[in-house]
C-alpha cells in the first residue's frame, strides 16, 4: 500500500467515514467530522500507522488529505 493509500486509511477510519469519500483533496472543508478533535486523533493515528514524531505545528497543517501526505514526507515516512 502507497504512503497516500495509508493515509486515506487512517483519515478514513478516524473520521468514520468511507475510503471511497477520501482522496488527496480531501480536506476539513468537504467534511464535518473533520474538527479540532478529530484533527488531534489523525495526528495520533498517523504516528502511531507510520512511525514519526509530529509537532504541534504539523497538526496545523492537517488541513487536507494532501497537506497530512506533505508532512509525513517531510518526516520520512515512506
Amino acid at each position: 500500500m502507497t504512503l497516500e493509500d495509508r493515509t486515506r486509511q487512517v483519515v478514513a477510519d478516524v473520521l468514520g467515514i468511507a475510503l471511497e469519500r477520501v482522496t488527496l483533496d480531501t480536506s476539513h472543508r468537504d467534511v464535518s467530522e473533520w474538527d479540532s478533535l478529530n484533527i488531534i486523533n489523525m495526528v495520533m493515528a498517523v504516528e502511531s500507522e507510520f512511525g514519526v514524531t509530529l509537532e504541534v505545528d504539523d497538526a496545523a497543517r492537517f488541513t487536507s488529505v494532501g497537506a497530512i501526505v506533505a508532512v509525513l514526507r517531510e518526516r520520512g515516512a515512506t
